[in-house]
């Protein structure tokens, strides 16, 4: 992790960099010094494993401007009120997600809301304005699909292998794949063995609506969202009978923690006395072999800063998951 150090002696995450990912030269243009002193931020950057960063590549985050009002400039002038919250009425995007195996080439712009997915290459002087999907080659100002690296049944196979999630062991025991353009050999010796990998996945038991919300709860961020999160939710979807949201708890966390699992269904009454919602809330306590299951069971993934975000992200991808950053301001439009 690279954190900010704030005034008040706290590391504020800057950027998630996953196992054997580089980052040559990069800027992160941010607004998060302009709201770190209100203990938030617009602003969540992960790097997934083995992803490769250009010279000189530019994240931006957080810097929007409300282009529907009479002017888009932020004057004092224009303020009734110099003391109002930052979070204002349009959309400010702070998150962005580079998977795994991401190739970005030098001078590349990253836009806010981005998500570049597995195994994608962005050409050198790109201007990235919408997601990439897993093995595109884009390029260009803003960025398009040149081509894509290997067929559609290969991009498949290899989505379902993720050898980038594979233990330092495995990925040297199998070395000469690594050095190989020979994509076939690789996907006949692994794709059956992950299939059989996904068989045995439990499905989990949970409450689900029309609209179902996962969250994975951030109790030991820095800056946790869960708070936020939740009154967002309520505040967005508060006549809404059909939609539910999940909050996942880690039980190992849990048993350890037990004078906090006692707060959050007290936070959870206190909203409900002050805002009499119809959408729901549910608590789900699971473990780490458990949260893959827990994605064939919702609609959207919320995420966080934690550093599981860009492993949820992928999980999210693969059961057609919408994905809403929890950063965002406000989170659900």
């Amino acid at each position: 992790m690279y954190s900010l150090s704030t005034a008040n002696g706290d590391k504020f995450p800057l950027a998630w960099v996953g196992r054997d990912s580089y980052v040559v030269g990069g800027k992160i243009t941010s607004g998060a010094d302009f709201t770190l002193s209100e203990g938030y931020a617009v602003h969540n950057l992960h790097i997934g494993q083995f992803s490769s960063i250009g010279h000189s590549s530019d994240f931006t985050m957080g810097l929007g401007h409300n282009y529907f009002n009479l002017s888009t400039g932020v004057s004092e002038l224009f303020k009734e009120d110099k003391n109002y919250p930052y979070e204002g009425s349009y959309k400010e995007k702070g998150q962005i997600l580079i998977q795994n195996d991401v190739w970005l080439g030098h001078n590349v712009t990253i836009m806010p809301g981005v998500i570049i997915h597995n195994g994608a290459v962005v050409a050198a002087n790109s201007h990235v304005v919408k997601d990439v999907p897993p093995y595109a080659i884009v390029g260009g100002n803003p960025a398009k699909i040149i081509k894509y690296r290997f067929s559609e049944e290969i991009i498949n196979k290899l989505l379902t292998i993720k050898w980038w999630n594979w233990s330092n062991e495995k990925i040297r025991e199998n070395g000469e794949f690594f050095k190989s353009e020979d994509i076939n050999a690789f996907c006949s010796k692994f794709y059956n063995e992950a299939l059989e990998e996904d068989r045995k996945i439990k499905d989990v038991e949970i409450d689900n609506l029309e609209n179902t919300f996962l969250y994975f709860m951030d109790f030991t961020e820095p800056y946790p969202l869960w708070e936020r999160v939740i009154r967002e939710f309520v505040k967005a979807f508060k006549s809404k009978e059909d939609h539910l949201l999940v909050l996942y708890i880690d039980e190992e966390f849990a048993n350890s923690n037990r004078e906090l699992m006692n707060l959050i269904p007290q936070f959870i009454d206190e909203l409900f006395l002050a805002a009499n919602f119809k959408c729901s809330l549910s608590l789900h306590f699971g473990n780490k072999e458990s949260e893959r299951a827990v994605f064939r069971r919702v609609d959207y993934l919320i995420t966080n800063r934690d550093k599981h975000t860009i492993l949820h992200s992928e999980y999210a991808y693969e059961n057609k998951v919408k994905v809403i950053s929890g950063v965002d301001s406000p989170i659900f439009e």
